[in-house]
């Protein structure tokens, strides 16, 4: 009878066990979920953030009373599936900033579905008291994460 043979799988299968331990602490340790502001930003924040910046520019050219240009509707679409593809972007991790973030999306969606309505009437863009209201939400967004409005 060997009797070393007991107390060597109990080591060994305390050192694999150990082993394992740490891999997967090392693992969670390099894990996505931790996310960051900076990370998110990194990731393809700061590009929608931009995008969203340089479409007020796009809705401010597109508002006036009265006009009844046909690329006006085409640029407030195009405005509202960048608002979509940012409110569809993967959630920012600081609540402070992301609850910012919302209200400037929520805020442009509704200028851009009011504009994309003018449009279709003739009676023009967007509406420039609305635009202002998102243009300070955006700016109040942006200057929280340090980041400037890039003009196109």
């Amino acid at each position: 009878m060997n009797l070393s043979v007991g107390p060597r799988h109990v080591v060994r299968g305390a050192l694999v066990g150990a082993g394992a331990a740490l891999l997967l602490t090392a693992l969670a340790g390099c894990s996505e979920d931790k996310e960051t502001v900076a990370s998110w930003s990194a990731k393809g924040g700061k590009d929608h953030a931009v995008t969203i910046g340089k479409d007020l520019t796009v809705l401010g050219q597109a508002s006036g009373s009265g006009s009844k240009d046909p690329a006006i509707a085409a640029r407030c679409r195009q405005v509202l599936d960048d608002v979509k593809a940012a409110k569809a972007f993967r959630t920012l991790p600081d609540e402070a900033a992301r609850r910012s973030w919302e209200e400037t999306l929520d805020k442009m969606e509704k200028v851009t579905t009011d504009c994309l309505s003018n449009a279709a009437a003739g009676t023009g863009g967007a509406d420039l008291a609305a635009l202002f209201d998102v243009e300070s939400s955006y700016r109040a967004f942006a200057d929280s994460l340090g980041y400037a409005r890039e003009q196109p």
